[in-house]
């Protein structure tokens, strides 16, 4: 099957209609409208539907659009295949049910093809076909309806949807490579190429696409200026985002718009819609965290108080060592670093352990009185070698003798 050298394109549907239509010499049988979408199939009457079409949008310069596709010789097709394929066609170079078009017959030495005469505007809205890349991508469709139609393969540039060759995907680090060959699995680099390329085969619009990519646990995330101006897609799996370039230039939007037929028009409603549902996703997931931050990390004066005022205080002896990990600087240390990396919240419960030591508040008064500190590193200390057991004064009910304060030397150990 072959198509023309270059897509046609015009400012009246007459001419290229009357061409179809007119019985020529070497015309085996008259040329005859076979398929379409049009209410007519004498040429005044297509005539005049097309023009009524391209009414909707008198700013469109050239609003015919007009292929044609031929056999090769010795080969043949029933009309019903012929409407098949034609509608195949133009479904997969991203015409709608709405744009109208024809197919007219054409029966000559050289074998069967038919004249694909289509309007570029949209009976729904006037939207208009721009049709970017649409000789390259033109080509590339034939090739991939030989293959569904079972007809002789012709030669031309490989199918747009074969995978990505190894030259435009990025190779993976020494590190990813390492780290695939130890767990035995697939990198989320590795799985991420393997997959698109493998949607790319089977999918041909943007909408089919966003969507297969989702189940397969793939988050697209357009890069649409406010313009609408397309830039390509980031994927995201397993929690890493990807940029195209990191994967490889088989994944750039130059590549990708080729393949999925891109029509701004069309399917830019589809990325704006996923960019604000990602934008949406991302604000939740931060509203969340700050919510939950908010909730596990009181100031320091709310934090006391939510505990009492007076630190608690610990019994001394053996039921010391059975104290709750939970009470250890390290355990607190971890605590604080499981739940966030906050570092207010880290502060605020090591001033609160610090607060709970019995007794600091005295230590450091002490220590203050004799003029040692433990905020500043000393190249030496002095050596304590006595301490003095202080007991307090108790009263005792009237007519007992008063109780002495005794202060007795004790060895230092």
């Amino acid at each position: 099957m072959k198509g023309m050298q270059k897509i046609k394109r015009g400012k009246s549907f007459a001419g290229v209609v009357l061409y179809a239509l007119k019985h020529g010499t070497h015309h085996k049988t008259d040329p005859v409208v076979i398929g379409g979408n049009m209410l007519g199939d004498s040429a005044a009457e297509l005539i005049a539907e097309f023009t009524a079409s391209a009414s909707l949008r008198t700013d469109v310069a050239k609003p015919v659009w007009h292929n044609s596709l031929r056999l090769t010789i010795g080969e043949s097709l029933t009309t019903k295949q012929w409407v098949m394929f034609a509608d195949d066609y133009m479904n997969r170079m991203g015409f709608s049910e709405t744009h109208l078009r024809c197919y007219v017959i054409h029966d000559d030495k050289a074998g069967h093809h038919i004249h694909i005469i289509a309007s570029r505007v949209d009976l729904i809205g006037g939207k208009l076909y721009l049709g970017r890349n649409e000789n390259l991508i033109s080509t590339r469709v034939i090739q991939e309806l030989e293959i569904a139609h079972e007809l002789t393969k012709t030669k031309g540039p490989s199918p747009s949807h074969s995978p990505s060759p190894s030259s435009e995907r990025k190779r993976l680090s020494r590190s990813e490579e390492q780290k695939e060959k130890r767990e035995g699995q697939q990198s989320p680099k590795t799985f991420l190429q393997n997959t698109i390329d493998t949607l790319l085969s089977t999918h041909n619009d943007i909408q089919s696409f966003v969507e297969a990519l989702r189940e397969h646990g793939i988050t697209p995330l357009p890069n649409i200026s406010s313009t609408g101006r397309m830039n390509g897609f980031s994927f995201e799996y397993s929690g890493i985002a990807f940029k195209a370039s990191q994967l490889g230039k088989g994944y750039s939007w130059a590549t990708l718009q080729e393949k999925l037929r891109y029509e701004s028009e069309r399917d830019n409603p589809i990325l704006f819609a996923l960019k604000a549902s990602s934008i949406g996703d991302n604000e939740t997931s931060a509203s969340e965290l700050e919510a939950t931050k908010v909730a596990i990390t009181p100031s320091l004066p709310s934090a006391l108080e939510s505990e009492g005022t007076s630190p608690p205080m610990y019994e001394h002896g053996v039921g010391a060592s059975e104290t709750p990990e939970a009470q250890t600087p390290l355990s607190i240390t971890r605590m604080a670093c499981e739940q966030t990396s906050s570092a207010d919240y880290f502060m605020t419960r090591i001033l609160k352990w610090l607060l709970s030591i019995p007794y600091l508040a005295a230590f450091a008064d002490l220590l203050k009185k004799a003029g040692k500190t433990f905020l500043h590193q000393k190249s030496s200390f002095s050596t304590i070698h006595t301490v003095l057991s202080a007991e307090p004064e108790l009263l005792e009910p009237l007519g007992s003798s008063q109780t002495l304060t005794e202060r007795t030397a004790m060895p230092f150990r």
